[in-house]
């Protein structure tokens, strides 16, 4: 008996190590960065820094990481979180999977999340093997504010249901109906194919990269006429490879990641997707701190068509780095609320239940709304365009604690609120939009016109 105990002890110990050892293989790496899948409750080892899943709660994850405990949002337009030494964000998880009619578009998600590590001190991918992929030769500027990112919940009108965006579609809205913004290689590659549409003019071209065996990207919705490259041909980072298909009344380019064993179809171009917007984020700023944007005057439009006011709807949760936001939390299953366009107007639809008959279905526990501004302090004046362009609408708006009336309109009127004064303190200019308390009737935003006084 004394010989079996220390040969069982040296058994659980070996066990043990075999157990750390497998925990510490991520699923796969795409430059300098690791994705690791993870249940709640496992633990994976990363540099020697303990990372551990603890909960998950729609969006938001609890992960325990060295001796910190972080609440990660899904990193659909967020930045990473960093601590140890170590920079984290969620690339997917399964209550945003949930959302998707289309599993395969979350197909890297084996667990309960998908967790993406790399080292603080280094960049997630190395600026000397890669670019932003579109050139900045013609002045183009990006902001990262477009409703199409990733895993988004957006309408997808030709399936006419909602579904979760797989990539990053990149607004291009100056170079409409002109050969304007190259679209160029994100790092040294091969182009494996170039599938032109029937209709002559959009194309999609997906590139094996060199550096990351099984990492692929696909460059859709360019315009054919433009392309530069061909099947079999090799590229180098930032070498052109065509312009955006777009008219008068639409352009923007559609980018993935995807990961696979096999070369992906062109039909199954988006199985895989990898969540890389931190990656991007850094490629075009060339950091993963928030930066916070403030503003002293402005006009905020909410929900406009793409073809009217490029891809920002500004009905997506507050980002420090764009300055601007709906205020959640974790109840939220979608972090936004509705969009309504009707020709050139729009506006963002507010209700206690948001998304009602969807998968992303929510309740909101308030009675209201709130939409912040990053400002300086000091004295604003404010004003507000109400009502819903295809519903009844009742709602009653606040400014930092200012009331404003009570508008309760038919379906497609619009009105302006009065314009009031308010001073703010804190840095946040605050429009708090109150709803139906008797869930009848829907609460619409159009526009929020704001300048500071003094």
């Amino acid at each position: 008996m004394k010989r079996i105990f220390p040969i069982l002890l040296l058994l659980g110990l070996l066990g043990t190590t075999f157990k750390i050892a497998a925990q510490t293989k991520p699923d796969f790496k795409w430059g300098n960065c690791a994705y690791f899948s993870l249940n709640v409750g496992d633990s994976i080892l990363y540099d020697s820094t303990s990372v551990r899943l603890l909960s998950i709660e729609n969006q938001y994850n609890l992960i325990k990481m060295g001796a910190d405990t972080l609440e990660v949002k899904v990193s659909g337009r967020s930045l990473p979180h960093s601590t140890a030494g170590l920079q984290l964000f969620v690339a997917d998880n399964r209550n945003v999977k949930a959302l998707s009619g289309n599993d395969s578009i979350h197909g890297l998600l084996k667990k309960d999340v998908l967790l993406c590590i790399s080292d603080r001190n280094r960049e997630m991918l190395d600026k000397k093997e890669f670019v932003f992929p579109v050139s900045f030769n013609q002045g183009f500027v990006w902001n990262g504010d477009e409703d199409t990112y990733m895993f988004s919940y957006v309408f997808d009108d030709q399936q006419k249901k909602y579904e979760t965006y797989p990539g990053i579609g990149i607004d291009l809205k100056d170079a409409r109906g002109i050969e304007k913004h190259w679209l160029v290689a994100i790092g040294n590659s091969t182009v494996i194919w170039v599938d032109k549409a029937k209709d002559g003019r959009t194309a999609c071209v997906l590139l094996a990269s060199e550096l990351s065996p099984g990492i692929y990207y696909v460059y859709d919705c360019l315009y054919e006429k433009t392309l530069e490259v061909k099947k079999g041909q090799k590229l180098v980072r930032g070498e052109l490879i065509g312009t955006a298909w777009g008219n008068a009344y639409w352009g923007h380019a559609h980018l993935a990641v995807v990961y696979n064993d096999t070369i992906p179809a062109f039909g199954d171009r988006f199985v895989n997707c990898v969540n890389f917007f931190p990656q991007l984020y850094e490629l075009y700023y060339s950091f993963t701190y928030s930066s916070g944007k403030s503003y002293s005057k402005g006009k905020i439009s909410f929900g406009r068509a793409a073809s009217h006011l490029g891809n920002d709807k500004n009905n997506a949760a507050f980002e420090e780095y764009l300055g601007k936001g709906w205020i959640f939390g974790r109840w939220n299953l979608s972090d936004k609320v509705e969009a309504v366009s009707v020709r050139e107007g729009g506006n963002v639809r507010l209700a206690k239940k948001v998304f009602s008959g969807t998968p992303a279905e929510s309740i909101n526990p308030n009675d209201y709304f709130d939409y912040e501004i990053n400002v300086r302090n000091g004295v604003y004046r404010i004003r507000a365009k109400v009502g819903d362009l295809k519903a009844e609408s009742w709602q009653k708006l606040e400014y930092e604690g200012v009331s404003d009336k009570t508008f309760s309109l038919s379906a497609g009127e619009q009105k302006w609120t009065d314009e009031r004064t308010v001073r703010v303190e804190d840095r946040k200019l605050t429009v708090r939009v109150y709803v139906d308390p008797e869930n009848k009737k829907v609460a619409g935003l159009s526009e929020i016109v704001f300048q500071m006084v003094y």
